[in-house]
């Protein structure tokens, strides 16, 4: 970093690094444990963190929220990154060049099944790449895959907490309504059959971020997965306001499910 005669402080735009920290969440390579875990919601890094050991919130930047905790003596990090592809991207590529080495996804979805229950969990296998930010990175027939061993720990978590779980793909969109199928201010942008081609290709959720973590976790070498809660059911029509008690069991068990995964990076 230099200072101009104007006295401002100027250091390299193409990546930006100030004083060892990455330019959005403010961290350093101290900071960021092996394991990170993705809320989209600032407020749910203090979630994960109040069934740690110990935590401790160590930056807070725009939509960024960063935590680090010990459980069950496995150290980890919980970073948010806002809502849809453009801040998962930013958050994804600092984390990685921080040195983390699995990244996983934890929040809310809708699902496309009438037998799926509001509260269940959602173990996405892989997802259908519509979130936008991951196309600058690979052509769209690159596939976005979650790593085995995560989905492996994600699943043997689920039965030691005795949550009910799915497993399937994802529809990860960067739009909540239209992309969605919702109708919006009084205008129909072809609702119908926007769900109704998830439903026939068998998708199992609708989401914003997950294909962006999977995609660039692959392109970059990193394990990545997702795990949300069922906070809507969009054949019967519900929304389950009352949303605590199912994020909780979610962020309870994916900590169960990191104490797993760290003995296989």
């Amino acid at each position: 970093m230099v200072n101009d005669m104007n006295d401002n402080i100027i250091t390299n735009a193409s990546n930006p690094i100030i004083d060892g920290k990455a330019p959005h969440l403010k961290c350093t390579k101290q900071d960021i444990s092996d394991i990170v875990l993705l809320p989209g919601d600032p407020a749910r890094v203090k979630m994960v963190g109040s069934l740690c050991d110990s935590f401790n919130i160590i930056a807070e930047n725009r939509e960024y929220t960063v935590g680090v905790g010990i459980y069950n003596n496995i150290r980890i990090t919980v970073c948010s990154t806002g809502i849809g592809a453009s801040s998962t991207e930013i958050a994804v590529l600092e984390l990685i060049e921080l040195g983390a080495k699995a990244l996983i996804r934890i929040g809310g979805t809708g699902v496309l099944r009438k037998d799926i229950q509001l509260g269940d969990l959602i173990i996405n296998t892989g997802a259908v790449r519509r979130g936008g930010s991951s196309n600058f990175y690979a052509p769209i027939d690159y596939p976005a895959v979650a790593s085995y061993e995560v989905i492996q720990t994600l699943v043997d978590a689920c039965k030691k907490n005795n949550q009910k779980y799915h497993l399937g793909i994802s529809g990860s969109v960067g739009s909540f309504f239209a992309g969605q199928g919702r109708k919006v201010l009084g205008k129909d942008f072809n609702s119908e059959n926007v769900l109704n081609e998830y439903i026939n290709l068998n998708v199992l959720n609708l989401e914003m971020e997950s294909e962006t973590i999977m995609t660039l976790g692959s392109i970059f070498g990193v394990m990545t997965g997702s795990i949300c809660a069922v906070h809507a059911n969009r054949i019967t029509d519900e929304w389950l306001v009352n949303f605590e008690q199912p994020q909780l069991n979610m962020c309870k068990t994916v900590l169960d499910a990191c104490v797993d995964l760290s003995s296989k990076l």
